[in-house]
């Protein structure tokens, strides 16, 4: 029950919905393997089969609307909270596994991925299912069984995203050290990733003639490296230890790299028994190596946080294997401070991220029978929330003469305002003005607090 209270408040808390952003490329690829299958793609987004799949089986469930895109999103939270539950129960017995649980649940970064249709869920569960198979073991036929199970998964997790392989470099040390994995369940588990990344260069080459596609338009899709990202939520001194501060000093991750670093200082080799520690050597393995690529290719990528998730999940399993150990008068209270923290950096965020696209819908509902103008890219953003709505009435700006557009209020042309559309506050923003607390809210923090966008103005343009 407290679980399924904590997941309710972290999505009702956290909820964004639909974002006009990846999720709308990822409609157009589920919907066409509905109506015109099979697709190989023609996008980066929509080469992304294991995501698209289960979209479109959920838009075969719920129809062509917003249920769908959340019915996906809520699947991948839900099956990433029960594994990693079930991973740290594996390793240390089921208290562990319930603050796990708890812990992933509430996790900002998990919860900023669980409201909208996005891979980054769905492809931690598959490393993480994969690093559980190989990291178990055993021998003869079972070690090589689960080596190829893992194989396949690692091989769909880089269908999700290319990226996966920076975790998979953990594999070759491994391979050397021949522990705690053997040789044998690695190869096996190499047979397995091939099979899954052959049978899609396959797939490519037998419908576009080119069998190594996906990546070529995963490598060109983007030339320009929007390095304005890289502040978003980061606190960044220096290249050097900036991927560091990441981890420490983010809302995405609240506390939880403070407190595992504790619980590694204060337990370190005896968080778990060793004949149970193979799983999490190869997870701790995949996570360093995650971090370090993606801390070196600065080139390549930016430091956004959901790079980060396999090392998120890491640290999830060490504090809860502490947890689980330490006594209960301050066991609790530092759990449900570590909760707490999550929940509170979650209601800080912006729920509203394409308020100006969402100020033009508004406009167009209020006025279904003229032409709404806006800026291009929320106009291209708002096409398939119009859609859904059956109303077709908004152009590109500067709007006709005498016509109706929405605009940023520092920016807007001179006319009649027809309506304003304030920006809605912050969750926490809303709970101190409805306190009455807003005038004790230090200036400096009004703006992000109370108003986070822009307020929208519907002007009618002179004749």
């Amino acid at each position: 029950m407290l679980l399924a209270l904590a997941m309710l408040a972290a999505i009702m808390i956290g909820w964004t919905g639909f974002i006009a952003s990846d999720d709308s490329l990822y409609f157009v690829g589920a919907d066409h393997w509905l109506t015109d299958p099979p697709f190989a793609g023609d996008n980066h987004w929509s080469t992304r089969f294991p995501l698209l799949w289960s979209f479109a089986v959920m838009l075969l469930l719920f129809g062509r609307g917003y249920a769908a895109f959340a019915a996906t999103a809520l699947l991948w939270y839900g099956v990433l909270v029960a594994l990693v539950g079930l991973f740290a129960t594996r390793m240390g017995g089921a208290r562990a596994g319930w603050i796990a649980a708890l812990l992933a649940a509430t996790l900002p970064v998990v919860i900023s991925n669980a409201t909208t249709v996005s891979v980054d869920l769905l492809e931690t569960s598959l490393l993480l299912g994969g690093a559980w198979l190989l990291g178990e073991g055993g021998s003869g036929r079972v070690a090589l069984a689960r080596g190829a199970t893992a194989g396949a998964c690692f091989g769909l997790a880089i269908l999700c995203r290319e990226t996966s392989l920076l975790s998979l470099v953990a594999l070759a040390p491994l391979f050397l050290i021949g522990r705690p994995v053997s040789r044998g369940a690695l190869i096996a588990a190499g047979v397995g990733l091939m099979v899954i990344l052959g049978g899609e260069a396959l797939f490519q080459w037998l419908l576009m003639g080119e069998p190594l596609r996906r990546y070529d338009i995963a490598f060109h899709h983007d030339s320009h490296i929007d390095r304005a990202a890289n502040l978003e939520g980061n606190f960044l001194i220096h290249p050097a230890i900036d991927p560091v501060l990441v981890l420490f000093i983010n809302d995405d991750f609240g506390l939880l790299f403070w407190v595992a670093s504790l619980a590694a200082l204060v337990r370190g080799r005896h968080l778990l028994p060793k004949a149970r520690s193979g799983a999490l050597i190869v997870l701790a393995t995949m996570a360093a190596a995650d971090f370090a690529l993606v801390a070196v290719l600065t080139h390549k990528l930016v430091l956004n946080p959901r790079y980060f998730m396999l090392p998120a999940i890491l640290a999830i399993v060490i504090v809860a294997l502490w947890l689980a150990r330490s006594t209960r008068w301050w066991r609790w209270p530092l759990l449900a401070g570590l909760v707490a923290i999550n929940l509170l950096m979650l209601s800080v965020g912006n729920a509203h991220p394409r308020w100006e696209m969402d100020s033009l819908l508004a406009a167009s509902q209020a006025f279904p029978r003229e032409m709404i103008s806006g800026d291009p890219v929320m106009v291209r953003r708002a096409r398939l929330p119009l859609r859904f709505a059956g109303r077709a009435n908004l152009r590109y700006a500067p709007a006709l003469p005498g016509g109706l557009v929405v605009a940023p209020e520092s920016i807007a042309p001179r006319g009649l305002v027809l309506a304003h559309y304030p920006s809605p506050p912050t969750r926490l923003g809303g709970l101190i003005e409805a306190l009455g607390g807003r005038p004790f809210v230090p200036p400096a923090l009004r703006h992000r607090m109370f108003a986070p966008n822009q307020t929208m103005l519907l002007v009618r343009t002179p004749r």
